[in-house]
């Protein structure tokens, strides 16, 4: 069975990550093919420091900004990159890949069985509000080209539906997965700090440098953190930042490893569908401290496979201040214990393995 995934970039995150970990995982039961776009300027391309099992066609004219001729051009592409590949199931991922890809495919045959991931949704966040408007009518008409829409959690699910996207759709759950490791992270005293992202908006890395300020306030010189990532804001936060203990890498290849060993992972995201980095934090035994939003507690419950806070930076500093080491080690080997059972790759995998065979069945 050959699966053709179209994907706006491959940006380093979650959506790349996660093509990675699926295509890798569900060989040799579906052939993968993935066709995706450019990055932007202050991006890096995650196929060019990994090695996907999946083909891989780089589209010349699919990006992320709007541009109305590269957008035909893209189009044009994608349906050729269809009739090339002949697959029984287009899965398409992220918006702009999402309405060119879904059109494509059925402009090419009616045949072909559409799948389209959402991945988190686009309407708290991301964009103004007129854009989430837009985001709403477009995906209403875009029901007509989609088989099956797949949530990553159940709350994506529920929000898209209040706002009438999907109604009639065969809609399925289907929970983000990532290889389960048994390397094993030395043990520390409970004050270093991790983030791990994407440096935009949505990710909110100022509340992360306002949550070290708070720290500071308390335990003076007690607390550490390393940020992870790249993006816009890169500049602004480092300058936030000045006096305080953070430690900004940049992207780096393996942002989880026992060499850089952590105690707590920060997640300060305005919205975020699920993210992959708390599952990367589970697989070493390390907890996750977030902001209740979107599908996070979906994984995180609190104070049994991790800690979410309902407030500003101060909030959040007066949960770390009150967590033992004993406390972050019993929280973060319930979280690995949940990733075994209901997070990993091979979960996941079979989970799309029998969504794709269902729709191919007579």
């Amino acid at each position: 069975m050959k699966v053709l995934h179209l994907i706006t970039r491959m940006n380093t995150g979650g959506p790349a990550v996660f093509l990675d970990h699926l295509t890798h995982a569900i060989h040799p039961s579906c052939e993968s093919v993935i066709g995706y776009g450019y990055c932007e300027g202050n991006e890096t391309d995650y196929t060019e420091n990994h090695e996907l099992t999946a083909n891989l066609f780089k589209l010349k004219f699919l990006h992320r900004s709007l541009n109305p001729l590269d957008d035909v051009r893209a189009f044009i592409e994608i349906r050729n990159l269809i009739k090339q590949e002949k697959p029984k199931v287009v899965n398409t991922h992220t918006s702009k890949a999402g309405v060119l890809g879904r059109i494509a495919a059925k402009s090419v045959s009616r045949k072909i069985k559409v799948v389209h991931t959402f991945h988190g949704h686009l309407i708290y966040g991301y964009f103004a509000k007129y854009k989430s408007i837009a985001f709403t009518i477009v995906e209403k008409f875009l029901t007509l080209f989609t088989d099956v829409a797949v949530a990553i959690t159940h709350e994506t699910q529920s929000t898209l539906q209040k706002l009438g996207i999907g109604k009639r759709l065969n809609w399925q759950v289907i929970h983000l997965g990532i290889p389960l490791i048994d390397e094993v992270m030395p043990k520390s005293d409970g004050t270093k700090l991790l983030w791990v992202g994407r440096f935009t908006d949505i990710k909110d890395p100022f509340y992360a440098v306002e949550v070290m300020k708070e720290l500071e306030k308390v335990k003076p010189g007690t607390y550490s953190l390393t940020m992870i990532g790249g993006g816009e804001l890169l500049n602004s936060v480092r300058d936030a930042a000045k006096g305080l203990r953070i430690d900004f890498t940049g992207w780096v290849d393996a942002p989880f490893t026992p060499k850089r060993p952590f105690d707590l992972l920060l997640l300060t995201s305005k919205n975020e569908g699920m993210g992959l980095v708390i599952l990367e934090a589970a697989n070493f035994e390390k907890a996750t401290i977030a902001k209740n939003v979107g599908g996070i507690n979906e994984f995180v419950k609190d104070r049994e496979t991790g800690f979410l806070v309902n407030g500003n930076p101060a909030a959040m500093a007066k949960v770390i201040t009150a967590l033992s080491v004993e406390n972050l080690e019993k929280v973060g080997k319930q979280a690995r214990h949940l990733l075994e059972v209901n997070f990993s790759d091979e979960s996941m995998a079979n989970n799309y393995l029998n969504l794709y065979k269902t729709l191919l069945k007579p």
